[in-house]
This record gives structure tokens, C-alpha cells and sequence, in this order.
């Protein structure tokens, strides 16, 4: 199965990228970078997008064929609204609009729709016009990509996997460990279908 990753250099995105190069059904990735990435794998291609709300042709027959892409672009937090607002939801969208014509066609013709696994947090509000008390505006803009046909995961704070202050954590709040989360996306995009949202609660189950 080819599947595309987005994010792959950030904390969560490699340990998906690890996991999907040690996955046996996943023969073929395709991680979508600004610059190239020191790993060679025959596994792994690179393609090297400037823009990521312009994709060239050279990066779309890259993508061809994929059945499901990952999409850990982004951060836990953006003080800047604007840039929060181009990269949580323009290039998310931007994404979708080239993935829906790119590979839409290999994954029905495989009778599944293409599954696309969006990377979220537990904090994001999609209800525009519920008042909020913490980080308002960033929490309305990530939630605003949620709004097309996803698999959406929604963890809490994300640990390490080796964390020595983890039950301490955990009574602060909900957590998941970067490995269960990276393992439980996989896993989403390599069955499709299921819940639209997955909660923190829900991952690993």
C-alpha cells in the first residue's frame, strides 16, 4: 500500500514515518517536504514541495497511486493567527483539493475511498461561535479544517516514549504517547472508514 506523510520532521511525524517504514503492508511512501530528508530507504521517496498550497506536476505523479496520506503539518501551538490560519487550514485544504483528484481514482477503483488521517488536538473547537477561554482564535482556525471527510485524531498532550514524569502528566490532564498515537494513525489509514473524530480516550483502543 502507498501512502503519503506530511510533517514527517516533526515530533509526532517521525515516529509515523518509523513506523510506516517498519509496517510490512505499507510498501511505498511518499513524504511531501520543503527540503530533502537524510534517510534512504528504498521504501521512502522524497518529493520536495516549495509551496504547499501549490502543488507542480512533478509532486503529483509522485503521489499517484497512494490509497491514504498522514497529515502531521503543524504545531501544538502558533501565536501568530495569520500563519496558524495558512498552515492549519490552507494547506490542509489545498491538500485535499490535490489528493481528491491525484489518487481518489486507484483507491475506489480498490473499492475504499482514500483515507486521509489529519493530525488535530483535543483543544480544537469547531463550533465557530462557542465562546472560549484559552488560545481563542488559534482553536477555532485548527478546528476549521475538520470540516471535510476525514479521519480526524484529537490527542491530548503528546509524550515521549520513554517519559520518566508520565503519571504525573496524566493527572494533569489527558496524554498519549507519541508511539501509540504515530502506531494508532497508521493503523486508521490502513482500514479507512471508522469514527470521524478519535478522541485522546480512543486512541490505542
Amino acid at each position: 500500500m502507498k501512502v503519503i506523510l506530511a510533517g514527517s520532521t516533526g515530533f509526532i511525524g517521525q515516529e509515523v514515518l518509523e513506523q510506516c517504514l517498519q509496517n510490512p503492508i505499507i510498501t511505498s511512501i511518499v513524504a511531501l517536504l520543503r527540503r530533502d530528508l537524510k534517510l534512504s530507504n528504498p521504501k521512502l521517496k522524497i518529493a520536495i514541495v516549495d509551496n504547499f498550497l501549490e502543488y507542480p506536476e512533478s509532486v503529483s505523479q509522485n503521489m499517484e497511486g497512494a490509497e491514504a496520506c498522514i497529515w502531521c503539518l503543524g504545531r501544538a501551538w502558533m501565536p501568530d493567527n495569520d500563519a496558524a490560519r495558512k498552515v492549519c487550514l490552507e494547506y490542509t485544504m489545498a491538500a485535499a483539493m490535490e489528493l481528491t483528484s491525484t489518487c481518489a481514482t486507484t483507491a475506489n477503483s480498490k473499492n475504499r475511498k482514500f483515507c486521509f488521517v489529519y493530525l488535530s488536538g483535543a483543544a480544537a473547537e469547531r463550533d465557530q461561535t462557542k465562546p472560549l477561554w484559552f488560545k481563542q482564535d488559534y482553536r477555532r482556525i485548527r478546528a476549521n479544517q475538520e470540516r471535510f471527510e476525514s479521519i480526524i485524531f484529537r490527542p491530548g498532550l503528546v509524550l515521549a516514549k520513554e517519559t520518566n514524569f508520565r503519571d504525573m502528566v496524566r493527572g494533569l490532564g489527558p496524554s498519549v504517547s507519541v508511539d501509540k498515537l504515530a502506531g494508532a494513525m497508521i493503523n486508521k489509514a490502513l482500514e479507512g472508514g471508522g469514527s470521524q473524530i478519535v478522541e485522546n480516550s480512543e486512541i490505542g483502543i
